[in-house]
């Protein structure tokens, strides 16, 4: 089992101590006269992995946002246990919480330099072309493609490149937005099963949005459901999902998992 107590020998700087909660408290998002999320009250324990569900609109990828700072509530905080995120270095915030994106874009340059990113931005060596592989390997990719252009990836190889880039710089907590949209069914089925193992050996937290029923049913252990801005409920995720009004689903390529 991983060590999920806080642990303070592993914080960036001494700023992020892992193994505590992370809270939402009473946050609220607003664009112009549009209430996105209002007043969120949610908790995400260590090594527990998180679904957020719901209609589109509901503000599901506000809330990811708001977990690594890409945005701040205008009224609220998000804390890890007691501290505002807000008070702690961005850079120590955004090692601990990796942000993958539904669309992500690959940095110039090959397959292989996109892997070492993480290394660099940490000022270790890059990783030995095999551990690459092996990473590549790990969510679904050849490993013979360490030298292509990341530019002429398709959508479902920049997803898992993603997943791997982020994976590589070892987060605490990592936030999906729709990691498995583009990928079939075999493909999503490998992704939720490797980040099950990240968080049963090495508590890594996730929490992913997704509007594909059947990939939520394997993405998480706790459901979030949110509807217009606000949670309105949190169980366990079979048991949660079956409540769901169909509003929040869409089927994911090839059918469900």
């Amino acid at each position: 089992m991983p060590k999920v107590g806080p642990d303070r020998s592993a914080s960036p700087g001494g700023a992020w101590v892992r193994g505590l909660p992370l809270r939402i408290e009473r946050a609220s998002v607003r664009r112009g006269a549009a209430t996105i999320l209002d007043r969120v009250d949610l908790e995400f324990a260590p090594a527990r992995r998180y679904v957020l569900v719901g209609p589109s609109g509901s503000g599901k990828s506000t809330l990811l946002r708001l977990l690594n700072r890409m945005e701040d509530p205008a009224e609220g905080r998000v804390c890890l246990d007691a501290d505002d995120l807000r008070t702690l270095p961005i850079r120590a915030v955004r090692s601990a919480v990796g942000l993958v994106f539904q669309s992500p874009r690959p940095l110039p340059g090959t397959v292989a330099e996109n892997l070492a990113y993480p290394y660099s931005v940490r000022g270790l060596p890059d990783p030995e072309p095999s551990r690459m592989a092996e990473s590549l390997d790990e969510v679904g990719l050849d490993p013979r493609c360490l030298r292509r252009d990341a530019s002429q990836l398709s959508g479902g190889e920049r997803q898992r490149l993603a997943l791997a880039v982020a994976l590589g710089a070892d987060p605490e907590i990592l936030a999906l937005d729709e990691p498995t949209s583009a990928l079939d069914p075999a493909s999503a089925r490998q992704i939720a099963a490797l980040l099950a193992d990240r968080a049963e050996s090495r508590g890594l937290r996730t929490i992913a949005v997704t509007h594909h029923r059947g990939h939520a049913a394997i993405l998480g252990d706790v459901a979030v459901v949110l509807e217009r801005g606000r949670v309105a409920e949190v169980g366990p995720v079979d048991e949660t999902l079956s409540r769901v009004d169909a509003r929040a689903w869409t089927e994911p390529p090839g059918g469900a998992p």
